[in-house]
């Protein structure tokens, strides 16, 4: 079974396979078009000959990237060749090049297989084929008009296919997310969501029927509505701050600078939601009577947070202790290039800080 990516490139490829054909069907019509103007029909006839052997073979399996990207040096060598051979081919006057469009095919496939880096070096190759069969060859010691014209769009083929096929992956990944949600909503929607509804309606235990309510509220979040950039980053580590208190019945003590730097929606989100699981943990399992957090401006740019309790701590040699701050809380702002520093010791309490820019 084939993932969505795997597909989506099969798709991409099959176009360029359409492509390949095309081209080398007005390649062999100008060979007849331009008949007049040949020197050497059998060079002509052997060169595109290759060229549809490379097509054939490209036509094959056309869906596995491992042969799709098997075949690349052998395109780009018959491309190459084409071009080169345009002055053995024709004479000075004919209208068309022996290749026409087909080796723009190669450095397409390069684009979608390799980058744009690797199709911008395949331009370069073909570019210096082109400039060698229509320039140096014929005793023309130039960079002509058509050989720049034509080494520019072959250029521009690489950067527009390398771009239009990431931007296509990222769409596809952006869709397959979506699905994966919709479908994990489905399932959980009919199962998790009415079984915590049920607890609801049905338990005598009020902290029970609390929790019930807090975990749906909280995953019909998750589900349907995602997260959505704060408003800004000292009101959304406000709205942190009171949730934490309101849902566990602790008091916590915010000081949030007025002047703090506005970070990106992806950032800000990260450090709110840093902030909320390390207020979270201090609320739920150290034991604390007074818990704070304090925000301001970084001294090196960004922003500083301290979130700081005084309850049991722990030992930080021990290889267990906090490690849900380590997941939660480390992995969110280090992953953005932020920084944590967590500092604990038994009956001393802990102090998780964390700076981002």
């Amino acid at each position: 079974m084939t993932g969505p990516i795997d597909a989506l490139d099969g798709a991409m490829r099959r176009g360029l396979v359409a492509f390949r054909w095309l081209a080398l069907g007005w390649a062999c019509a100008g060979v007849a078009l331009e008949r007049d103007h040949l020197d050497r029909l059998w060079l002509a006839i052997l060169l595109l000959a290759a060229a549809a052997v490379v097509t054939t073979l490209a036509s094959r399996r056309v869906g596995d990237p491992t042969w799709a990207r098997s075949i690349l040096v052998v395109e780009l060598a018959v491309g190459c060749a084409l071009l080169v051979a345009d002055a053995a081919v024709y004479d000075a006057a004919r209208a068309q090049s022996l290749a026409w469009a087909w080796p723009a095919a190669g450095i397409m496939a390069v684009a979608l297989s390799l980058g744009v880096a690797a199709a911008l070096a395949a331009a370069g190759l073909i570019g210096t084929a082109s400039l060698i069969g229509e320039s140096l060859l014929r005793d023309e010691l130039q960079w002509t008009s058509s050989t720049a014209s034509k080494t520019a769009l072959l250029v521009l083929a690489a950067v527009a296919a390398a771009r239009i096929a990431a931007i296509l992956r990222l769409a596809e990944r952006e869709i397959s997310a979506v699905r994966a949600r919709e479908d994990v909503a489905r399932v959980l929607h009919d199962g998790v969501l009415q079984t915590l509804a049920v607890v609801q309606r049905r338990s005598g235990d009020a902290d029970l029927r609390a929790l019930a309510s807090e975990q749906e509220r909280d995953l019909r979040s998750f589900l349907f509505e995602g997260e959505r950039p704060p408003e800004s980053l000292r009101r959304a580590l406000r709205l942190a701050s009171d949730e934490v208190a309101r849902r566990h019945g602790v008091s916590i003590d915010a000081v949030i600078a007025d002047d703090l730097p506005e970070l990106s929606p992806d950032k800000a989100g990260a450090l709110a939601g840093a902030v909320r699981e390390a207020l979270t943990n201090s609320a739920k399992h150290s034991g604390a009577t007074s818990v704070s957090l304090y925000a301001e401006p970084a001294d090196s740019g960004g922003v500083y947070c301290s979130v700081r309790d005084d309850g049991r701590g722990f030992d930080p040699e021990e290889a267990t202790a906090g490690r849900g701050l380590s997941d939660s809380v480390r992995a969110r702002v280090n992953g953005l290039g932020g920084r944590v520093e967590i500092t604990s010791a038994p009956s001393r309490g802990t102090e998780v800080e964390m700076w981002l820019s």
